[in-house]
């Protein structure tokens, strides 16, 4: 009589060896473009205008627009549930852009840092379901809200990704930046410690582009170098 336990073990092998194929030729998570340091270089991907200057410091001292969206869950979520009570950072994110993708790891660990004492959202050009292809993919803590029309961009200036606003607890906006690089991301930690009395984040920026670069463009496929408005 031929012993069963050979060919069991013979099935098992089989099965995880094909386990293995699959998890090694399994499609990456991420959509878009693979995360580099092309940024880092001397000239940036979207370097920032003077005119983007400009317009972002023309919403310092107002309140922020008024907007009702749907998160990852769909659930939907207002302007005033997001900010004012505590400071608030709002990252305009577009799906699927490099720089979103390489900006998001920093969002993240400043979020995560200041915790509950600062309020942290992002906005993105796709529905709920891509918001929460997003969410999960880059692992981000703080909800992500969805647009699937320029309106909510319009209303606040931002024709691109890696727009960063910083509200205090009036709701009042008290700097915009049009991109992000090492200041930038210095500078809003530091705001964020002043805000909140905790301790600069420790930090080390040196993956940053040093000089200030924006994101692609919302509405255009990625790369355009066309605003779409």
């Amino acid at each position: 009589m031929v012993k069963p336990l050979p060919i069991v073990v013979g099935i098992l092998t089989v099965g995880l060896v094909g386990v293995s194929l699959v998890i090694m030729n399994r499609e990456p998570m991420a959509v878009g473009v693979e995360s580099n340091s092309y940024n880092i270089q001397e000239v940036p991907r979207h370097p920032v205008t003077k005119e983007m200057e400009v317009n972002a410091e023309s919403f310092i001292g107002k309140k922020g627009p008024e907007f009702s969206l749907v998160d990852s869950e769909g659930i939907e979520m207002g302007s005033s549930g997001l900010i004012g009570g505590q400071p608030s950072v709002l990252v305009m994110t577009k799906d699927g852009c490099p720089c979103s993708i390489e900006s998001q790891p920093f969002w993240t660990s400043m979020s995560l840092y200041y915790g509950p004492a600062v309020k942290f959202f992002g906005i993105i050009d796709v529905d709920a379901k891509g918001g929460k292809k997003f969410k999960t993919d880059f692992m981000v803590p703080y909800p992500i809200l969805s647009s699937t029309d320029d309106k909510v961009f319009r209303a606040f200036g931002a024709k691109q990704s890696v727009y960063v606003y910083l509200f205090d607890r009036e709701g009042v906006i008290q700097k915009v930046w049009p991109g992000y690089s090492r200041a930038m991301l210095t500078e809003l930690n530091k705001l964020l410690s002043e805000m909140t009395g905790k301790e600069s984040e420790p930090t080390d920026f040196k993956m940053v582009p040093e000089k200030m670069t924006s994101g692609c463009f919302f509405f255009q496929p990625v790369g355009t170098d066309k605003p779409a408005w």
